[in-house]
């Protein structure tokens, strides 16, 4: 019974870690995004966590299987899972490599969350495979659906800086 329960507690864990690297958390200030960096171990090892935790440690606790039984469905149950959770990171993998490479600068840009001094906000710009977000900022303030063109990448960070598009002239 207590060996149900340790698994149940390594599968909730590894449910958990996996919702969090597919979906993240904003709690207060704190950011968690576990999936977003790359494909890792970590990537790999959760699917396995909760598959073998939560089947081997559901069938000991809720269906009186016996222990050795229960672990060989649990650790089958984790295989296939991980070996699903590579597969779908492949094809992810693959298929990033297959998007063509989009130069933006120079691009209009209409403003979608507020820029200011210093602050960094979000922009929308259209490209040949469709409307993309990117992370902008400006040396004066932009009002939501104010519009700007790209003028510069930010060295350190993955954003642009954008210059007012003065529609008057």
């Amino acid at each position: 019974m207590i060996l149900g329960t340790v698994l149940l507690i390594i599968g909730g864990v590894g449910l958990v870690l996996t919702l969090l690297s597919l979906f993240g958390a904003e709690i207060g200030d704190v950011d968690i995004d576990l999936g977003d960096s790359s494909v890792g171990l970590l990537s790999i090892v959760t699917p396995f966590a909760t598959g073998f935790g939560l089947l081997g440690g559901g069938l000991i606790v809720f269906a009186d299987t016996g222990i050795l039984p229960a672990l060989l469905v649990g650790l089958v149950t984790g295989i296939v899972l991980s070996l699903a959770a590579v597969a779908v990171l492949g094809f992810l993998v693959g298929s990033e490599e297959e998007l063509p490479s989009i130069d933006v600068l120079g691009s209009r840009v209409r403003v979608v969350e507020p820029v200011s001094p210093g602050r960094y906000g979000v922009g929308e710009i259209q490209t040949p495979l469709g409307a993309q977000q990117v992370t902008i900022t400006c040396e004066q303030s932009l009002a939501h659906d104010a519009e700007a063109v790209i003028v510069e990448k930010v060295d350190d960070r993955d954003g642009y800086i954008v210059a007012p598009l003065d529609l008057a002239n």
